[in-house]
């Protein structure tokens, strides 16, 4: 199975006729392309993952001037999943792994060393500051006020 996965691994896809315009027809009823995806797959017996269905199809008909992004949900926001199956969202350049902290750090054996952290309400209506001594728990808290 695996050495079938990686035979294929590659390889240009095509996509039949048949399925284009199922694809098409699905779209227009307002279909997201995870549920076209995956009733390719029951239905169709074709199997064809939404990413494919929006490189190989949505955006290069986009690029040809043609108008079937315009059917997707999110037409008013770019499509951005994930890069090489990892989240980008939250990540702090050139910041430290919390694997390279210091020894004393890690055990908790002196005061002084301080966790932060964020939480976000509902809705991102709100937000508190959470601030704690690893050794001794001593805790700071404050409402963050917002922006807007």
């Amino acid at each position: 199975m695996a050495e079938e996965r990686r035979r294929q691994a590659g390889k240009p896809t095509k996509m039949l006729p048949k399925a284009i315009a199922l694809i098409e027809s699905k779209l227009k009823l307002q279909w997201s392309l995870e549920q076209i995806s995956g009733w390719l797959d029951r239905e169709e017996g074709q199997s064809i993952s939404y990413e494919t269905i929006y490189l190989l199809y949505i955006w290069a008909d986009k690029q040809r001037g043609g108008t079937l992004y315009e059917n997707l949900r999110r037409r008013d926001r770019p499509y951005n999943k994930r890069v090489n199956g990892k989240s980008t969202r939250g990540h702090i350049k050139n910041a430290i792994s919390i694997e390279e902290r210091p020894q004393g750090v890690d055990d908790k054996s002196r005061i002084g060393d301080w966790e932060i952290d964020t939480v976000i309400g509902k809705g991102h209506s709100s937000a508190l500051v959470t601030i704690v001594d690893r050794k001794s728990k001593f805790t700071l808290s404050q409402q963050v006020v917002s922006a807007q």
